[in-house]
């Protein structure tokens, strides 16, 4: 799907370094028109064939000659040489920033149009590989083994981390742009009145190291207001983008709606746990329940999983299989360092290679 942008403006030089920049970067995503006198501001809010609507700050004027009920329901927006808040809307962006970011913004706006809801269908092929990582009980280390996949995973490939977690946060582990994140996606998920897809793309952050992330939300009540059906969607609209080869998904040790259905849609399930006594009966427990949700919604979930243990001692004696789950290895105690610190060395380790 391309989306067709139509340019309006009397600085010709503008329009020519654009549209050559996004025909070079973003071909697959735009296709362009490029108008120069505002006598054809009426001919393109009129046309039928344009998704989007760029017009020169300089031809204000003229956009206001338009009758309401020829701008009424069209998106567009203006360029101007300094970004400023329009009226309710109306969008003002800035022409002379990253190109990237005017990219972005575009995305942004054209996600205002109609909401795009994806067939109810399992996620198991195609470009990217979803890979679950969970525990079945607290601070054993899943999420720390979660984003160390993440940064080794994304020295080769494109790969989102995707973080949800009730309380779960980004904020020590990737450091990237100030994107709203989680709280747009809730908003898209919940609102359907946004073109889901076109949203996960502007608010992306992205790693210095390349990992792909979006920020945790302001308000971790809202994450906790997505059902079963907004996740499907989400991961769904996320491979229907075909821009990642690797989604990690962080899941903790829920064990809610919401974490189920990204298990039973992921390719994939890492179970993290220690050689502690109450971890090898939690796990226990939680493999019972898995069972019998398998039972009753006919999903598949234990049957993907793969143990490795965390903070293992040297010489740590391993079983070949837990229930019927084979173990993956283990990582090693890692001592006197910060959170950071510890999830850069697990990044390293080739044992993280084996969960692909």
């Amino acid at each position: 799907m391309k989306i067709k942008v139509s340019v309006c403006s009397d600085d010709a030089l503008y329009c020519e370094k654009l549209v050559n920049y996004f025909n070079s970067h973003y071909y697959d995503k735009f296709q362009w028109n490029v108008y120069t006198h505002p006598a054809y501001l009426g001919q393109i809010f009129q046309s039928p064939n344009v998704d989007l609507i760029l017009v020169g700050g300089e031809m204000e004027e003229e956009i206001q000659k338009l009758e309401e009920s020829v701008r009424d329901g069209r998106l567009w927006a203006y360029l101007v040489d300094e970004p400023r808040e329009g009226e309710e809307g109306a969008w003002y962006l800035g022409k002379y920033r990253r190109a990237d970011q005017i990219y972005k913004d575009l995305l942004d706006i054209y996600a205002k149009k109609e909401h795009v809801r994806y067939e109810n269908t399992a996620i198991v092929s195609g470009k990217t590989t979803f890979i679950a990582f969970v525990s079945a009980a607290g601070g054993i280390g899943a999420s720390t083994i979660a984003c160390a996949a993440a940064k080794a995973f994304s020295r080769m490939e494109k790969v989102l981390y995707l973080n949800l977690e009730n309380l779960g946060s980004c904020e020590m582990s990737f450091q990237g742009e100030g994107k709203d994140g989680m709280d747009e996606l809730v908003y898209a998920l919940k609102s359907r009145r946004n073109t889901l897809e076109l949203k996960i793309e502007s608010s992306v952050s992205r790693d210095e190291a390349g990992t792909c992330y979006f920020k945790e939300c302001a308000n971790p009540m809202d994450l906790q207001t997505l059902s079963q059906e907004d996740i499907g969607e989400l991961l769904k609209a996320i491979e229907a983008s075909r821009t990642y080869d690797k989604v990690i998904i962080d899941l903790g040790n829920g064990i809610s709606e919401k974490e189920i259905t990204a298990m039973s849609m992921a390719n994939r399930i890492v179970m993290v746990m220690d050689h502690s006594e109450i971890a090898s009966l939690k796990l226990k427990r939680y493999l019972e329940f898995m069972q019998t949700v398998e039972e009753v919604r006919k999903a598949d979930v234990v049957s993907k999983m793969q143990v490795y243990f965390n903070r293992a001692m040297k010489n740590s004696q391993m079983p070949e299989q837990i229930s019927q789950i084979r173990v993956g290895g283990a990582f090693p105690l890692i001592e006197n360092g910060n959170f950071t610190g510890i999830i850069e060395k697990i990044s390293q380790m080739e044992l993280l290679q084996n969960i692909k």
